[in-house]
């Protein structure tokens, strides 16, 4: 027989018997010499059953039968009917006069009628007199409501919390709940589910999957995901839901800050120069939580080739992991005591086309270049030379900017740590249509490290070649971040509108009439009363010389100089339309 399902049953009983049942005292003494066999008692759910409508909360239906005589259990069962196929069994007691009926479970909105017709059902007894009906109808179908939940809705990449749906009542049936995913996060890319839709199995009220915040080792700032519900098998949603997660960047312990595949005058092994620099953004308490890998020629991850030893280290130190620290001290020269730990290992072998890999556990969340191809020609590439963190940017140093140097001071690409916290990175003197004799004059800095003090340094123009003429431009007193670039300019409205969306890149932008500069002028770089860099001669006047920015602008790449070229944006009208243009804004 067909098995039918239900939860929470309420049955309403309309019962409609006839017994054939005489109970008054005339008829006590024909009761009393009759064999024949009679039903004495019926019960549904333990009441008694009556011309009245019965309300019974529960799972399926029990009906109990007390007959007068012991019954033929196989001629009683071939004789009983019930419509609507439902499944069941019977049972009886000891004597065989008790027989009930298990009905496992029954269908909603369903009407059934149980029969048993007159007929001989007993071996001791004379046959059942009067037969009798039952007719008993089910509730509607009240499903399952679903809600659902989050253990956290905030998470950082990385991080991980559990998506629950649970119902209000078991179902006999598997309950499916499809989510629908919306928001500025991707699926698979951003974040994953272990399981979608969620199912909760007949029988259990709740079922929760893994939601995981996957590190993509990129700053992506606030990404936010919404999870609702499209669909439901076997339930009803409760309501409108939705759940609104906030993800935010992992806040790391350890990034890179630089990768080196260095070659200079004595360095003739090929494997000297080779480091990674490494920087804790936080106390760390123990360093071998972190690894490093090196995918060399564009071949794909290596996958962890050094583990960092177990050490503690400090927020804001610097490490240093090399092939040949004694070889990198000579070259570093005074600058390699900012490295608070020097690790060496002879696994930093990368060439200046490999991809560097950090490892947290055995999550990538950071790399540097790509693993899946070689480096060679690539914007990222480090041959004889570096690259370095500079803020939130990379830069590098050209390849090659360190062959024929003996430390990094005297390369054509110092290494940023060792340079000056604030250094020169262009000059300019633009003419164009429309910049006027004094529109295009501005000096342009970068922050190498931290400043608490802008004010310590100074501008000074060294006019016609006569030599220095001191500090002339003092700036203002504020603080800076590494990376940060500041424009000292005459017109600043003119050369912004001259520069467009590139003007955006400066972080401060300084106004003052210092600059009146000439392009054969020489620029100097003060700290207190210290000359720290000098573009240009001070004793010669640049028109004619190499560094001659007249109606252009020079810019500093490493450590060497680039240029315009004399009066390059004489016919333009925007830095974008111009022969030459300015190479920060490329």
């Amino acid at each position: 027989m067909k098995k039918h399902n239900t939860t929470n049953l309420v049955m309403s009983l309309l019962v409609m018997m006839t017994f054939g049942l005489v109970w008054s005292c005339d008829d006590d003494t024909a009761q009393a010499i009759s064999n024949n066999l009679r039903l004495l008692t019926a019960t549904a759910n333990g009441e008694d059953i009556k011309n009245e409508m019965l309300v019974i909360d529960n799972e399926g239906l029990v009906i109990e039968l007390v007959f007068s005589h012991t019954i033929n259990t196989t001629a009683l069962e071939d004789a009983l009917t019930i419509s609507g196929n439902p499944s069941y069994t019977v049972s009886y007691d000891e004597s065989s006069s008790f027989a009930t009926l298990t009905f496992d479970d029954l269908a909603f909105e369903t009407d059934y009628t149980l029969i048993l017709a007159a007929g001989d059902y007993s071996n001791e007894a004379d046959p059942l007199q009067e037969g009798f009906e039952l007719h008993f109808t089910t509730s509607p179908y009240i499903p399952p409501i679903v809600t659902l939940s989050a253990g956290s809705l905030s998470l950082l990449e990385g991080e991980s919390t559990q998506v629950t749906a649970k119902i209000n009542e078991s179902s006999a049936s598997d309950v499916t709940v499809v989510l629908s995913f919306a928001g500025t996060a991707t699926l698979d890319t951003d974040y994953e589910l272990s399981a979608s839709p969620i199912i909760i199995p007949s029988g259990s009220l709740s079922m929760s999957v893994d939601l995981l915040l996957k590190n993509d080792s990129e700053t992506e700032g606030e990404e936010t995901l919404t999870i609702s519900i499209e669909s439901i098998e076997n339930a009803v949603e409760s309501g409108t839901q939705s759940l609104n997660f906030s993800f935010q960047d992992e806040l790391p312990s350890l990034e890179l800050k630089g990768v080196m595949a260095l070659r200079w005058t004595s360095e003739t092994d090929g494997n000297s120069g080779k480091a990674v620099h490494l920087v804790a953004l936080d106390d760390i308490a123990d360093l071998s939580l972190f690894s490093l890998g090196v995918a060399n020629n564009g071949g794909g991850t290596d996958s962890i080739e050094f583990n960092l030893p177990s050490i503690a280290v400090s927020k804001g130190a610097d490490i240093l992991v090399a092939r040949d620290p004694a070889a990198l001290e000579a070259y570093f020269g005074g600058c390699y005591t900012s490295f608070e730990h020097v690790i060496q290992t002879d696994e930093m072998a990368q060439n200046g086309d490999d991809a560097i890999e950090l490892y947290k556990g055995t999550a990538v969340i950071e790399t540097y270049g790509d693993p899946d191809v070689d480096g060679t020609d690539q914007n990222w590439e480090y041959s004889s030379s570096w690259a370095y963190k500079l803020g939130d940017t990379w830069i590098s140093g050209l390849v090659n900017c360190t062959g024929g140097s003996n430390t990094t001071l005297d390369s054509e690409c110092i290494y940023p740590l060792c340079d000056n916290p604030l250094v020169l990175k262009g000059v300019l003197a633009i003419l164009w249509d429309g910049s006027g004799t004094n529109g295009g004059k501005a000096i342009h800095l970068v922050v190498n490290s931290d400043i608490a003090d802008l004010s310590i340094y100074s501008i000074g123009v060294a006019n016609n070649g006569g030599g220095t003429d001191g500090i002339e431009f003092s700036l203002p007193s504020m603080a800076l971040k590494e990376g940060e670039h500041v424009l000292l300019a005459r017109e600043v409205n003119t050369i912004s509108t001259y520069f467009g969306n590139c003007f955006e890149g400066f972080d401060q932008v300084i106004e003052t009439d210092a600059m009146n500069q000439n392009g054969d002028d020489a620029i100097e770089l003060f700290n207190g009363t210290t000359v720290i860099e000098t573009y240009g001669d001070v004793d010669v006047d640049g028109s004619g010389e190499v560094w001659d920015y007249t109606g252009s602008w020079a810019y500093k790449i490493g450590s060497k100089w680039t240029y315009g070229g004399v009066d390059c944006a004489a016919t333009s009208t925007t830095n974008a339309t111009s022969d030459c243009v300015y190479s920060f804004c490329e």
